[in-house]
């Protein structure tokens, strides 16, 4: 990628584990062949890397500050006229064409005055960017290079790109005479449309709860429109829908007053929170009222036919009755143990019936066993006293569909309907077709496939070992501090973490945390050795215990290859001083990285080293404890593990995994297109990486070819967590190569983990069509966003053909809605169309081929070739003295408040 692509956030670092390629370098590549010319690839590579280099090189950046001819008027007030001037130029832009109206509203109201006398100059050419500008009065020359191309006039915007980041300026910019401007620095505008998007967002949000239309949506889908509203303004007695018109808009009031009017009368008034214009957007029929504007500005949130369409992927009915049905299982006692497989199956076999007001649904004498009910919409209530029975949401039946020889109890009164309402019904024999047999042995198959099997550890377990298993497992709970594991002490079970999260201590430090579906205490089912560690309840803790006798039945042998790795390097005892550098494996804009081993081992291990000198410049102390914490909580086959971490006065140190391969970059270059089947085992892979993280609410904000490790048996590893972040919803920040960024990550309105989601079909299309599906040709970033945010994808008609699924799938990926592109949930991407009949068990289990195993020769090699290893104290690492690239994306004023803020024990835990 070109030399305008490369500068991120200075928080987030980008590490590179292979020093020969550098991540955030793209070219073109030749894609009519499988086998491409790699040397000239690789060449143009490099020589984007050294333009780079030399322009850092050649600039001071470290006295210059943009715009600093000015003087700043702090008193200037914005007439209507500039207003307008200001948003007619932000609306000429497309990195403003997903704002909203308040947004822009927002950014020009946060804009200052600069004047400058003649012959001043705005910017240089090749310096960071700062701001956005808009001449407001004089006139302003363009150079390039020293040579006079552009005039700009009163009235015009430039300089957009600086609000994205620092990037060199294409041009200088000069006064030709006496000059005011409208500007905005680069961290007030994205803290303004940061602020704005939160307060819009959380204020959407809370509407929709109040909504009662949408509250059987769950938080997922709420999350999602709230994403997805826009906000209209309308004037006092100006139409809002008119009686007749065919709706297609369902409409919240936000602010003021709405008549509802039929005829010439009004026949109600709407506030806020009220909400109108749904009956005709779920019927498609005519709109049944006008809806006028009264006493002042309106301001409405809008949901539109096919947002909602995108966002919930049906008809708002159709999801609507089906949460409600689901909303009903999951508040049953007994159907909420199904799974979620059985209970969609419930859904879709439910028998929908439609009842008039005083009709009678359940006849009094009817044997409660006989069937289940669930309400859907209305209310059912019984005959005599007209009291409620069950409400909307509600199963009726349940308790007794589900017992193995239930009682003959009958309902004693005529249950009616107390209006229209509807009704799901299943027989009993239905039900038990549905969940796949009887119930209680049901649940039990569903504890033993659906939930053990998340446990890594067991996902080489058949059906039968599975049903073995869930006979010998116990449920225990602790509170929290509860020590539930002993250092020194011997462990007679293995743990399974069920719910919360578990500390693993060597003395008061915390090694690791063992979270969801992870394990701990399988020591003492291989070695009559005593605990390594204190386990401690972090919070009330639910685990599922097995007997270590009983486990040794079903112990096979993978299991116990992962349980020996996992515990080989859960010993590694080695101290910072036992450390013998072998060589540079890699360096990013912080860090490096070494290969090592111990003194007295043949073990490989890499060191990622950064300098405290360099954490103290750039701040960086909090993104390097939210990676340790994150590596702490990761332990999946297809991530990097941290083993442990050091620190002296000089520097901090992450000990990691060795992977011993190759960048997927690399193997892309050496092969050249993928097959199908070889992008299904990739995508697969990342699918269940990202799957993992996610559900731990980790975002990982940086996947491309480039931080995708292959080893040496063929299977991925994915490295570099520095830009990776916990999340319980959204967040903000401008991370990430921009090839492979998300739309939402450019415009800074707020994202979530689907942004991954993107980042996963860029390298999808990467591997089947050989270049990137945005800006593969550009290297001005601003080209590359405007590709991102506006550009349809091309398939290339210079290589064969890529299928009609697996156009679908990455076109699903790639949705500039967020939220469609998990097709609700990354299980159902698992389900695709695509991936019909593949195998993920034999997946994560490595049980299967892979596409390219590296040839890399052994590990031990290392070893042998680099007989004279230093250790780490006994000379200055490598190139240590080079002053690190300068990475100013946030001001001197705020880095300086920032550094005051972080503790003087900041480092207490490595």
């Amino acid at each position: 990628m070109g030399t305008g692509c490369t500068k991120l956030n200075y928080k987030h670092l980008v590490e590179v584990s292979n020093p020969n390629l550098q991540p955030n370098d793209r070219t073109n590549t030749p894609n009519n062949s499988r086998s491409l010319p790699q040397a000239d690839y690789a060449k143009s590579r490099t020589t984007s890397f050294k333009k780079k280099k030399s322009m850092s090189k050649d600039k001071d950046f470290s006295s210059y500050i943009e715009a600093s001819a000015a003087e700043i008027d702090p008193y200037a007030t914005k007439t209507s006229e500039d207003k307008d001037m200001i948003l007619t130029a932000l609306n000429s832009h497309f990195i403003f064409t997903s704002l909203t109206e308040e947004d822009k509203e927002m950014v020009a109201e946060s804009m200052q005055l600069y004047l400058f006398e003649t012959g001043a100059i705005v910017f240089e050419q090749e310096m960071p960017a700062r701001s956005y500008y808009v001449l407001r009065t004089g006139l302003l020359e363009v150079f390039v290079n020293g040579k006079s191309v552009n005039k700009i006039k009163p009235g015009e915007g430039f300089g957009e790109l600086a609000l994205l980041h620092d990037n060199p300026r294409s041009a200088t910019v000069k006064c030709s005479a006496p000059s005011g401007l409208w500007g905005v620095e680069r961290q007030t505008f994205r803290k303004v449309i940061e602020e704005m998007n939160t307060q819009i967002y959380e204020q959407n949000r809370e509407f929709i709860e109040k909504v009662t239309l949408l509250q059987p949506l769950n938080p997922r889908q709420k999350d999602s429109l709230a994403a997805s509203l826009v906000i209209y303004k309308y004037y006092s007695g100006q139409k809002i829908i008119t009686e007749g018109e065919t709706g297609q808009q369902l409409f919240i009031i936000k602010e003021g007053i709405v008549s509802v009017q039929r005829g010439s009368q009004e026949i109600a008034r709407l506030h806020s929170g009220g909400y109108f214009g749904e009956m005709a957007l779920l019927n498609n029929a005519p709109r049944s009222a006008t809806c006028v504007a009264v006493d002042g500005p309106v301001k409405c949130l809008v949901l539109s036919r096919e947002t909602l369409q995108k966002n919930l992927s049906n008809q708002l009915q159709d999801i609507i009755e089906k949460n409600t049905i689901m909303e009903a299982i999951n508040k049953s006692e007994t159907l909420s143990l199904l799974n979620k497989h059985q209970k969609e199956l419930i859904c879709k076999d439910i028998d929908h019936r439609v009842y008039k007001g005083g009709d009678v649904v359940i006849p009094q004498s009817t044997l409660c066993k006989l069937k289940l009910y669930i309400v859907i919409s209305g209310r059912l209530q019984y005959a005599r006293t007209s009291h409620t029975f069950a409400d909307k949401g509600t199963c009726v039946g349940d308790q007794y569909i589900t017992q193995v020889n239930p009682e003959d109890v009958k309902y004693e009164d005529d249950m009616i309907a107390a209006s229209d309402m509807k009704v799901g019904e299943l027989t009993k024999y239905k039900f038990e077709v549905s969940i796949g047999g009887k119930y209680e042995d049901v649940v039990k198959e569903n504890a033993a496939t659906n939930i053990l099997r998340k446990v890594f550890l067991f996902k080489t377990l058949d059906s039968s070992q599975m049903k073995e298993l869930f006979s010998i497992i116990n449920t225990e709970k602790f509170s929290d501090g509860e020590v539930i594991l002993q250092e020194k002490s011997q462990s007679q079970h293995i743990f399974i973490v069920k719910r919360g999260k578990v500390d693993i201590m060597r003395g008061d430090v915390i090694i690791r945390t063992v979270t969801k579906h992870d394990y701990f205490g399988e020591r003492g089912i291989l070695f009559e050795s005593a605990a390594s560690a204190t386990c401690r309840a972090n919070g009330n803790v639910t685990l599922w215990v097995i007997n270590n006798n009983d486990f040794i039945n079903i112990l096979n042998e993978n299991m116990r290859k992962q349980l020996l790795h996992r515990i080989r390097m859960e010993d590694e005892r080695a101290e910072l001083e036992d450390l013998a550098i072998i060589r540079q494996i890699g360096r990013g804009m912080f860090a490096k990285v070494y290969l090592v081993h111990p003194r007295d081992s043949k073990n490989l291990y890499a060191l990622k080293v950064v300098e405290r000198r360099v954490i103290e410049k750039f701040a960086i102390q909090e993104q390097l404890l939210l990676e340790k914490h994150i590596l702490n909580l990761c332990d999946h086959p297809f991530i990097v593990k941290l083993i442990r971490t050091y620190k002296d006065y000089k520097r901090i140190y992450f000990l990691l995994e060795y992977v011993h391969g190759m960048q997927l970059s690399e193997i892309l270059m050496k092969i050249g297109l993928f097959t199908n089947s070889d992008t299904q085992f990739y995508l697969g892979s990342l699918i269940l990486a990202l799957q993992y993280l996610h559900e731990r609410d980790i975002i990982y904000r940086d996947l491309k070819p480039e931080n995708i490790m292959i080893n040496d048996t063929g299977f991925i590893k994915l490295i570099d967590f520095g830009t990776a972040k916990i999340i319980p919803s959204r967040t903000y920040t401008l991370v990430g190569t921009p090839h492979y960024m998300a739309p939402e990550v450019i415009v800074g309105k707020g994202y979530n983990k689907n942004a991954d989601l993107w980042s996963l079909g860029v390298c999808m299309y990467e591997c089947l069509c050989g270049r990137v599906p945005f800006g593969n040709e550009e290297t001005d970033c601003y080209r590359v966003y405007e590709e991102v945010l506006e550009k349809e994808i091309d398939w290339p008609d210079d290589i064969d053909p890529v299928s009609e699924t697996a156009k679908n799938f990455i076109e699903q990926l790639l949705s500039k809605y967020a939220e469609s592109r998990a097709g609700g949930s990354i299980d159902n991407l698992k389900k695709h169309e695509w991936f019909t009949g593949y195998d993920w068990d034999n997946l994560i289990n490595e049980a299967v081929i892979p596409p390219y195993t590296p040839n890399l020769g052994e590990k031990t090699e290392d070893l042998q070739n680099n007989a004279g290893h230093v250790y780490m104290w006994d000379a200055p690492l490598d190139n240590e003295s080079e002053e690190e690239e300068s990475l100013p994306d946030i001001s001197d004023t705020e880095l300086e408040a920032y550094k005051k803020s972080i503790p003087e024990n900041w480092d207490e835990g490595f």
